[in-house]
């Protein structure tokens, strides 16, 4: 009888060694997906390297926490999942994730902001942006934007036509014409256009701007009359998440500047 006690009490002894281990956040993760702006296949070989790190230290290395690396990756968007002691983690410590994604020797993303984890009111899980080293960015659908005015309720005329044009405009005295499009009857305010995207790049180093014109009755009735209120910031191709908007104005109102 006594023997069943002692193996009883070992039993326990081990369920709660188990246990103590188990607290001590040896199992803790941290997951998400690698995303760039738009679905993207990778080249074949392509790795994908999430890292959890502590960046607490702004004069010291970050010291890396855990890591996952995703070998063969065929697409982005893609899921990780990485691992770290729990028991390491300090409250007043700032934790942040970073993310590469490499073929051959070449890096060809890479994350260029900061995605915080876990401290200081940061989500416990989350997913990492990245972008592409190559600065131009081949656009893959027509371009989206919303063209606005708080100067006119109700319908346009039904002869109006709205006119975009987007220009990159990096060296000003050789502004280089993107995209053109033009929408009849376009209806009321705002006003959905989208632009072709066939040939189209968009290099978020450069600079662009938005001409936006609203025709009816013959004559030019409103328009974006000042060039630095056309200016666009165009980190990536247009999308649903990224739609090119401005405003127009009465051209009565606001001549060209």
């Amino acid at each position: 009888m006594r023997g069943v006690a002692v193996y009883a009490i070992a039993t326990l002894a081990l369920v709660a060694t188990a246990a103590a281990l188990a607290g001590c956040g040896s199992g803790d993760s941290i997951s998400g997906e690698v995303r760039f702006h738009r679905d993207v296949e990778l080249p074949e070989g392509a790795t994908v390297t999430v890292t959890l790190q502590d960046t607490s230290l702004a004069d010291a290395s970050a010291i890396e926490m855990g890591r996952d690396v995703i070998a063969d990756a065929e697409r982005l968007p893609i899921r990780f999942r990485v691992e770290y002691d729990g028991g390491a983690i300090e409250r007043r410590n700032e934790y942040t994730l970073s993310a590469r994604v490499e073929a051959g020797g070449e890096l060809l993303y890479v994350n260029d902001t900061v995605h915080p984890v876990l401290t200081r009111g940061a989500p416990d899980s989350r997913d990492v942006v990245v972008i592409s080293t190559n600065p131009f960015d081949q656009c893959v659908e027509p371009l989206p934007g919303q063209i606005h005015s708080g100067f006119w309720d109700g319908d346009l005329p039904e002869d109006a036509v709205l006119e975009v044009r987007l220009w990159d405009v990096t060296e000003p005295e050789e502004r280089v014409l993107v995209a053109a499009g033009m929408l009849e009857n376009p209806g009321s305010f705002p006003i959905q256009f989208e632009l072709p995207y066939e040939g189209v790049e968009i290099n978020r180093h450069h600079r662009y701007e938005l001409e936006a014109e609203v025709w009816f009755g013959g004559e030019l009735q409103m328009h974006i009359p000042n060039a630095e209120w056309g200016r666009t910031v165009l980190p990536h191709c247009p999308n649903d998440d990224l739609k090119i908007v401005n405003d127009v104005a009465p051209v009565s109102e606001f001549p060209a500047e």
